[in-house]
C-alpha cells in the first residue's frame, strides 16, 4: 500500500511541476525533461478534464477549458486518493 501512496505522491509532484513550468512560460520543447513533464502531465490530467466536462454542475463554478483549473483539479483528486489509501493504516 505504501508503494501506491509513493507513486501517487510522485504523480502529484509531477503535475505541480507541470503547472509551474506553464506558469513561468517554459516551452514544452526546451529539452527532453520538459518534453517528458509536459506529456506525462497532460496524460495524468486527462481524468480531471473528463470529470470537469462530464459534470454540468461543476461547469457553473469551474472553467473546464482552463489549464490551471484542470491541473489543480487533478492534483486535488490524486490527493484525495492519497488520503483515502492512508485511512485505516496502523502506522
Amino acid at each position: 500500500m505504501s508503494l501506491i501512496r509513493t507513486i501517487l505522491g510522485f504523480v502529484i509532484l509531477l503535475i505541480l511541476i507541470h503547472v509551474a513550468l506553464v506558469y513561468v512560460n517554459v516551452g514544452a520543447n526546451a529539452n527532453t525533461v520538459t518534453r517528458a513533464v509536459y506529456s506525462l502531465g497532460a496524460l495524468l490530467e486527462s481524468p480531471a478534464a473528463l470529470l470537469l466536462n462530464a459534470v454540468p454542475a461543476l461547469q457553473r463554478y469551474l472553467d473546464p477549458g482552463s489549464f490551471f483549473t484542470v491541473a489543480l483539479t487533478a492534483v486535488a483528486l490524486y490527493f484525495v486518493l492519497y488520503l483515502l489509501l492512508g485511512i485505516g493504516r496502523k502506522g
